[in-house]
């Protein structure tokens, strides 16, 4: 290969390719997202019914099988559950990773026709179930919009003035997938308040009240007048624009009287919830919109997007509302990418004061540092090229690539140096030495590569996670041996200068790494006679690897700090809104007065629910995990009433779960003997000390009343059962009758139900009235039991199974796989032999996650043997320059133990790019060994004579890589776990690495020389 001294010969072609490099990363580096993590997505899909007023049982029974069965059938189905509640019913499918876009296209198309093709769904169910695909999705809000009102406006027409005139507005912001909200208030809507004894007295029935309201909402075409001229288009228009228009109406004609709406019903403009949600901040009410980009914008920009809208809607705003960027999840990526680009400076220091020490003039160390922006900048290209974005992990390529770009170019400066010392002038050096070099550079680049290569034939959370750093770092060794067979040997010509004199310090770094070498190679000799105690060493250290390994924790990811912290207070069993209303104040006193809480805001829907926002990082001494740790603390000495949980809101929209989840399954449909095992193990889940939180979907904790109709007594009566059915859902219920096409351009429903101040107790049925065919009004309660009783909240299935569902969060310093083997060990014994137990969940995106980590582990060191295999014409020299792998793994995870780290995403990619770094010093090792045995040196000579001569170059780019990791090891702040994590790995296992390579490669290659000899491609080589 002839390139080096083409480029030594021509220096102008040598720079004009890599200044075209930088050009090319330059230009690409405008166009890259800015992004936390790269983009993840899970195929799913969810099916939504409902039926207002059903129970849980009944839309179980009559819904949920029907769309089980409609989905059996479908392929590539990961998991598949049903959750029916009270007036709903929903079925979530998961698909498997493997599945591709086309696939999932054809699936959904298949699960929508099956589920139209369903045609006994129960008839009180008026509108069709909906598919949906992932394609609308959302994660949590990356940004959160709070509106206080310090003026005098009313609620409602605050709400109406966020919902009718800025959700517009956000909506047409560029990026913006979602607007959510307002939260803190209700819609408007039409309220027609029934009044059953004017109802009774004119003789009318609920079903004549809906009917007229239906009857005049209903809309028409009314074509066109063909003139013999022209034509005319007829509009017509609605009769039913106002408030007094809805009272006017005519709901019947008797005895000469005519009976309108407003005789027995109040009709007013209110709420179309009626438990609106609420909000307030600070002790003031207030309303909030969240904002979600779209899957593939720039959420960085999004955010700049949004503030420079609110900042032109701020001048236009109602006097006394003020708006409010409360959360802007931008801040931590922002944070988290400015973390790793400082770590990136550093790491560039680092380096070049390392390669500066090592080469002692200015002149010669440049030659490898400016291999740095070089490999730095070009990568952007084929980030760009990629599709690629600038993330967390990205960032960490780059960084680790730092000291991996100038290995490469040290080789081959070292060795330029080695032939200068010999006599040759610098020009002769550059050319000879360069040539020698050129099979190990492509031999490592090519290794590196090879790591990664079969991250591009996988799917999953891992793949995903490790494509975008593995190709980035990848891409960057490749760029990086480009520019030592072209750049580096050109600039090895020309400005290695040997006739200046070196400065003092530089000797005296020589004479410490001459003396160094003689007593590595005295020491090296020695083990040359202790190989089956350097045999037994190396398999005590990966017995005692093998030891720390299954002791370490094992999380999925560590838990960054967003700074939001999500609250949840879960109250008695039945209370009502009004009780949470009660005990809301003393709910956010746990977050009162703590100093480093930004705002608290507090909603109340369901149960009431804190969103803690806490002060930026530079502005609290406290981490997030110590902030959570006081509240719990405050909040078990002053709330009694609620279970509080506090967890992390997580910024890496990767939409994966972060509590544990257990699936109880019965094969015999036996659920009062379902309950009783999920009873057992929410206990034992329960009296566990790594477990908070815990929920079971199957608790009877739902108080409610029965209601039975006599059919018999309504014959009897002369009722119409229809009458009886549609009086009790009208009356008890709220049922949308029409809408309102105001004068204002909104349309609002029109809702029909007793007024809600009759709905005290139970006595209503006996003032809610029926009309039989004779024409006599009859109570209610005349068809009607009542029977108090307790039933489940919800029912659910999982694959098809009948199932409870436990639910709990983890408790600070337990790990996931710690819980897992808990659960595996306690819970089989609860179970009887129809029943069975699945981890969803948190424990399930683990087990995925290690069974892709050892698939990509087992697959990196098969392509890196093969591939050294095919470079060195042998099945020998893989074998020995793969044997410091394990050992470097030694050093890692002992590194990771002693920090008190968790083996996570993080670490595994730390581990796995070790395995393509160590493997360097050996390719360096063997070769120039392999080299030396040609001469007709015997094995052992050639590798004294290999090691000798290495152990230079191996240090130099030993000590670059190390301190490249250092400022990873040591990072701070927002997004500083997985760089630690990172870190530590790295420093660890190339420490470990580095030395049993420069012992265990050497006495390996004498002890296999005899192998060597015996390999049957080198025979038929030499003959």
């Amino acid at each position: 290969m002839r390139l080096p001294e083409i480029c030594i010969r021509h220096p102008i072609f040598a720079s004009v390719l890599s200044i075209m490099t930088v050009l090319l990363g330059l230009i690409a580096f405008q166009k890259l997202d800015i992004r936390y993590f790269p983009e993840h997505t899970t195929h799913s899909a969810t099916v939504n019914a409902s039926i207002a007023g059903a129970s849980a049982d009944f839309m179980s029974s009559n819904v949920a099988d029907k769309l089980i069965a409609a989905a059996s059938g479908l392929d590539k189905v990961d998991t598949m559950s049903t959750d029916c509640s009270e007036g709903r019913c929903s079925l979530s499918i998961k698909f498997n990773d493997d599945t591709s876009d086309i696939d999932y296209t054809n699936l959904m198309n298949k699960l929508r026709s099956s589920v139209e093709g369903i045609n006994d769904f129960p008839q009180s169910m008026t509108d069709k179930p909906t598919v949906t695909d992932d394609t609308s999705a959302t994660d949590s809000a990356s940004n959160i919009i709070t509106f206080v009102n310090s003026g005098g406006m009313e609620k409602q027409a605050m709400y109406d003035y966020i919902s009718q005139q800025l959700v517009p507005q956000l909506k047409q912001v560029q990026g913006v997938g979602a607007v959510w909200g307002p939260y803190g208030g209700s819609q408007k809507a039409v309220r027609v308040w029934l009044n059953p004894e004017q109802m009774k007295a004119l003789n009318i029935k609920a079903a004549d009240v809906v009917g007229t309201l239906g009857a005049y909402n209903a809309s028409f075409t009314s074509g066109a007048i063909k003139g013999k001229t022209r034509d005319f288009s007829i509009n017509p228009l609605n009769q039913v624009n106002t408030l007094e228009d809805v009272k006017g109406l005519v709901i019947k004609v008797s005895n000469g009287n005519i009976i309108r709406i407003s005789d027995v019903a109040e009709v007013v403009m209110g709420e179309e919830s009626l438990s609106p949600s609420m909000l307030s901040i600070g002790g003031h009410s207030a309303m909030s919109l969240q904002i979600l980009p779209l899957s593939n914008a720039n959420p960085v920009t999004v955010a700049a997007n949004i503030q420079d809208e609110i900042a032109r809607m701020q001048a236009h705003l109602p006097q006394g509302l003020e708006m409010t960027l409360s959360y802007n999840q931008a801040d931590f990526i922002k944070a988290s990418i400015k973390e790793g680009f400082m770590a990136l400076i550093e790491a560039v220091v680092l380096v070049s004061l390392i390669v500066v020490l090592f080469l002692g003039s200015l002149r010669a160390a440049s030659i490898p540092i400016i291999t740095i922006p070089v490999c730095v900048i070009g990568v952007f290209a084929v980030m760009s090229g990629l599709g690629f974005s600038i993330n967390v992990l990205t960032i960490l390529a780059i960084i680790l690539a730092i000291g991996l770009v100038v290995d490469d170019a040290i080789v081959v400066v070292e060795n330029c140096y080695r032939h200068i010392e010999n006599g040759a002038t610098p020009f002769n050096a550059a050319i000879n030495g360069c040539q020698e070099i050129i099979f190990p550079i492509i031999a490592m680049t090519l290794t590196l590569a090879a790591v990664y290569l079969p991250i591009g034939l996988m799917s999953g959370l891992t793949a995903d996670l490790f494509r975008q750093f593995s190709f980035t770092l990848a891409a960057a060794v490749i760029i990086s041996g480009m520019v030592a067979l072209t750049l580096s040997p050109m600039m090895s010509a020309y400005l290695i200068n040997t006739s200046a004199a070196q400065p003092l310090w530089f000797h005296r770094v020589e004479q410490a790494l001459q003396q160094l070498n003689t007593n590595y190679i005295h020491e090296l000799n020695k083990w040359f006679e202790r190989k089956r105690l350097m045999l037994a060493i190396s398999f005590g250290l990966i017995a005692l690897a093998s030891v720390v390994y299954w002791q370490l924790p094992k999380v999925l990811l560590p838990t960054e700090d967003s700074g939001f912290i999500d609250v949840t207070s879960k109250g008695p069993a039945g209370v009502g809104r009004q009780y949470h209303l009660d005990h809301n104040r003393e709910l956010n006193g746990v977050m009162d007065n703590h100093s480093a809480i930004n705002a608290n805001l507090s909603y109340i829907e369901g149960e009431p629910i804190n969103h803690v926002l806490l002060k930026p990082w530079s502005d609290r001494d406290q981490s997030i995990d110590k902030v959570i740790n006081d509240l719990i603390i405050k909040a078990k000495e002053s709330v009694s009433a609620y279970n509080m949980s506090f967890s992390i809101r997580s910024a890496n929209n990767l939409d994966i779960a972060n509590n544990v989840r257990l699936e109880l399954t019965t094969l015999n449909r036996d659920k009062a003997e379902l309950s009783r095992t999920a009873a057992k193990v929410q206990q034992l889940m329960e009296d566990y000390p790594g477990l908070t939180n815990v929920g079971n979907s199957v608790l009877r904790d739902q108080l409610r009343y029965d209601l039975s109709i006599d059919r018999n007594a309504i014959i009897l009566s002369g009722v119409n059962y229809g009458d009886v059915t549609n009086a009790l859902s009208t009356f008890l219920g709220s049922v949308k009758a029409a809408d309102l096409h105001a004068t204002d351009g909104f349309t609002y429903p029109i809702q029909v139900q007793v007024n809600l101040n009759r709905l005290s107790d139970f006595g209503v049925l006996n003032k809610l009235y029926v009309t039989s065919e004779s024409g006599q009004a009859l109570p209610l309660s005349q068809f009607v039991s009542i029977k108090q009783t307790t039933a489940e909240s919800n029912i659910k299935t999982f694959m098809g199974l009948d199932s409870a569902e436990l639910t709990a969060d983890m408790m600070p310093g337990y790990a996931t796989d710690e819980i897992k083997a808990f659960l595996d060990e306690q819970i089989p014994p609860l179970l009887n032999d129809a029943q069975g137990f699945k981890h969803t969940g948190v424990v399930k995106e683990l087990m995925d996650s290690q069974a892709g980590t050892q698939s990509l582990f087992l697959l990196a060191l098969v392509f890196i043997y093969l591939i050294l295999a095919a470079q060195f014409e042998s099945f020998v020299d893989p074998l020995i320059i793969l044997l410091t792998v394990p050992l470097c793994i030694v050093g890692a995870l002992l590194t990771l133990g002693l920090f008190g780290q968790s083996v996570n995403i993080y670490s595994q990619i730390g581990l796995l790019t070790l395995v393509g770094l160590v493997t360097k010093h050996g390719i360096l090792l063997v070769e120039f060994a392999n080299k030396q045995q040609a001469k007709g040196l015997s094995a052992t000579a050639a590798a004294l004579s290999s090691a000798q001569s290495r152990l230079r170059p191996i240090l130099m780019t030993s000590l670059t890589m190390i301190l490249s990791a250092i400022p990873l090891a040591l990072a701070s702040g927002p997004g500083s776990l997985g760089l630690a994590n990172i870190g530590l790995v790295l420093v660890g296992g190339l420490l470990a690495g580095t030395f049993f390579s420069l012992f265990v490669v050497p006495v390996a290659y004498v002890a296999m020389a005899e192998l060597k000899a015996k390999d049957v491609l080198a025979g038929l080589r030499s003959a």
